[in-house]
């Protein structure tokens, strides 16, 4: 939230794995803070900010709403991207090519929930790293650190996706999926990952020339606080966000049940 009222883009691509359905079952709702984020980004859509979201393996329910557009936020599978300087990128979540994921997929739903109890065990123990004055570390981040090392599917996944971006002619790949925030050139292309906003928070940002760098946020507490407290004033002074968005969500269900029955 913080990240998203201190920065400002002409364009925004949300790289998948922005609800985590994984996380929250069947019978999720939104967060004061997540409906906070959301209103964020339909303000920035509204002010003339193309945003694009890329639904990833842990929002993968939102993949059947794709070329679809709810409060000028639109959905999409891929995209590609021309820089300034005119390198065509193809912008990707990644998960298509974690073999892994398609044919384990419940160890990766256990390895998931693995890493959020490690993330609750890693709270005790950052407080007392932040108290003594130590680099941030994170216990399931060296978890999950571990386990790519030791999985093959990760040790080619750089390899795999390039090799891949280089046989559809583009210039590079951004994308996401590994949670390791990452530049490198491999196959004669561009690889760029955006890690994660669980431990990382982590960006991928293009200046106005067209150069490109990854940004580690970390703002202070107290800027935090402030900023969630002018988003709650700002959110105060709207129509209540959640009966539209549902209203919206059920028509969106009700046209896709009448196309259904038409193409049946």
């Amino acid at each position: 939230m913080a990240f998203l009222q201190s920065n400002d883009a002409e364009k925004i691509y949300l790289v998948g794995d922005i609800v985590d359905h994984w996380c929250k079952g069947k019978k999720w709702h939104w967060t004061e803070t997540e409906d906070l984020i959301i209103q964020n980004l339909i303000s920035k859509a509204n002010k003339g900010t193309k945003i694009y979201y890329i639904p990833g393996n842990h929002d993968e329910a939102f993949r059947d709403w794709c070329s679809t557009k709810i409060h000028g936020i639109e959905i999409i599978k891929q995209a590609e991207h021309t820089t300034a300087d005119g390198r065509n990128l193809w912008v990707i979540h990644g998960d298509e090519f974690d073999l892994f994921i398609k044919n384990h997929r419940w160890l990766c739903h256990l390895g998931h929930f693995s890493v959020q109890l490690l993330m609750k065990i890693n709270r005790p123990i950052a407080w007392i790293r932040r108290l003594l004055k130590l680099p941030n570390w994170s216990l399931a981040t060296a978890a999950r650190r571990a386990m790519q090392r030791n999985s093959k599917t990760f040790k080619n996944y750089v390899n795999t996706v390039t090799r891949e971006a280089a046989r559809l002619g583009y210039d590079g790949v951004v994308c996401g999926h590994i949670h390791k925030a990452e530049f490198q050139v491999k196959n004669g292309v561009e690889y760029w990952n955006d890690g994660d906003w669980l431990e990382s928070c982590t960006a991928i940002a293009e200046a106005m020339d067209g150069t490109m760098e990854i940004l580690e946020y970390s703002p202070k507490i107290s800027t935090i606080s402030l900023l969630r407290e002018r988003a709650k004033q700002s959110a105060s002074n709207q129509q209540s966000f959640e009966a539209e968005f549902s209203l919206e969500f059920d028509e969106l269900e009700a046209k896709m049940e009448r196309a259904a029955e038409v193409i049946v």
